[in-house]
């Protein structure tokens, strides 16, 4: 299968299906081709004869790479992994990039194990090489890889490259350039992942989960101008579990869909009962693959009567370097229908001002990590002075959160941040209690 884009496809009438299924920048298959690809190659391979192989792989210190030599610099690493990935796999296999620095080796057909631990072989010393970025910039890039194989450790797509994920976090655990097949002692790890799994699935029928809403407040009034909802999961032997607990297996099931509809659903519904108050709604990366967010909001928006500017959507860099332009045509229907996007934990990503200046953005959020160092760092207060020289020059709006000292505070008022979120202002609150909170102080601070 061919696995990068040829100028006829380019320019041919198939353009539009070819990025929706492509990354853009190194021309791999994407996530949503890869695991139809793999689908496929499960089924023809039922009868047992041959293995296949699932390989995730991870650039080492990508991130450091990038921030030391820059975004061009390390779409440069990329593409060039990107080939060398290519040069080492048959006609017949599949090199995805599912993320920022990740890859994932669809290999068909094999004998054995060995034939995918050889490989693995051949990979980290090709990916190894140096990379010369210019006449006085070389670097050496690592990889570090996890295998899974079909029909040992499972017959099903999403369930493989699961499991080759936790490999992967297994040669992680020990070093870097280390490569690492699934094993039954990792089953035992992993055990939790399925039952905890079936759990979800019975929260999201039997109203498990509860919203939160945490004040969003502007820097110069201290008045409360919108809040964030927050979702958690009341789960019956494991108590109250945050986002980070149980979102990233929603994300691997799909169950995080109907997950992220109920939060729509219910922060809309809460907040248009509630004069005076925007708010704001994470959005996953799995909610944008699937092609029918826009379709969601616009059906949630009508049936809470909420007014659409009252709805902010926050979007993590993840969802745009999947497919940058099928991105790009979902937040332009998303901004037709009237809601405001923000881009979530600024800062942090890989291209920003690239994206910055090619999507529609409104807002952006400076990440909490760098606010946390911001009255003790010389260097996290110059990035956020940064971010909001940037936002005004963009004509956008900043968002701090994670404000959870008043010197923070101090230090973003007099840095003109436009609204501000955290424990020091408000803790994340159920309707009730940010119904009494308003009643009680109005939406100031009394």
């Amino acid at each position: 299968m061919a696995t990068h884009c040829t100028d006829e496809v380019m320019e041919g009438p198939w353009r539009s299906e070819y990025l929706a299924l492509h990354d853009p920048l190194t021309n791999l298959p994407n996530r949503l081709l890869m695991l139809e690809f793999l689908t496929g190659a499960l089924g023809a391979a039922r009868d047992g004869s041959r293995m296949v192989a699932v390989i995730a792989l991870d650039i080492d210190n990508f991130r450091q790479l990038n921030e030391s030599f820059g975004s061009a610099a390390g779409d440069q690493i990329l593409a060039e992994m990107a080939q060398r990935l290519r040069r080492c796999v048959r006609d017949n296999d599949l090199v995805a990039r599912v993320g920022a620095d990740e890859f994932v080796l669809v290999l068909t057909g094999l004998n054995d194990a060995k034939t995918a631990e050889r490989l693995c072989g051949r990979l980290q010393s090709a990916l190894s090489a140096p990379v010369v970025l210019s006449k006085t910039s070389t670097v050496y890039p690592q990889a570090t890889l996890g295998i899974a194989l079909a029909p040992l450790d499972g017959e099903e797509a999403e369930n493989l490259v699961c499991r080759a994920c936790l490999a992967l976090d297994r040669a992680k655990s020990i070093g870097p350039g280390v490569f690492c097949f699934f094993t039954t002692e990792m089953n035992a790890e992993a055990q939790g992942l399925p039952s905890l799994e079936g759990d979800l699935r019975r929260a999201i029928v039997s109203d498990q989960f509860v919203l939160l809403f945490q004040p969003r407040w502007s820097t110069d009034t201290l008045r409360i101008i919108g809040v964030e909802a927050l979702i958690r999961w009341d789960h019956p032997q494991r108590g109250r579990l945050v986002p980070d607990e149980f979102v990233p297996l929603a994300e691997k099931s799909g169950l995080v869909v109907p997950l992220g509809e109920w939060v729509l659903r219910k922060a809309c519904d809460t907040i248009a009962r509630l004069p005076g108050l925007n708010v704001s709604v994470n959005v996953s990366v799995v909610q944008f693959r699937g092609g029918e967010l826009v379709e969601t909001v616009g059906s949630v928006l009508k049936a809470t009567d909420l007014a659409p500017h009252r709805l902010e959507l926050e979007i993590t860099e993840s969802v745009l370097i999947e497919n940058a332009e099928k991105a790009l045509e979902m937040l332009v229907q998303l901004k037709d229908l009237g809601v405001r996007l923000s881009m979530d934990d600024f800062g942090t990503g890989y291209s920003s001002l690239g994206y910055l200046r090619s999507f529609p953005f409104d807002a952006l959020k400076i990440d909490r990590s760098f606010v946390g160092d911001l009255d003790q760092s010389k260097g996290a207060l110059a990035i956020v002075q940064a971010i909001l020289g940037l936002g005004r020059a963009l004509g956008m709006q900043v968002v701090a959160e994670g404000v959870e000292t008043e010197s923070q505070l101090a230090c973003l008022k007099a840095d003109r941040c436009d609204e501000v979120q955290g424990f020091y202002l408000g803790r994340p609150m159920t309707e009730e209690a940010l119904v009494d909170f308003i009643a009680t102080r109005g939406l100031g601070i009394a």
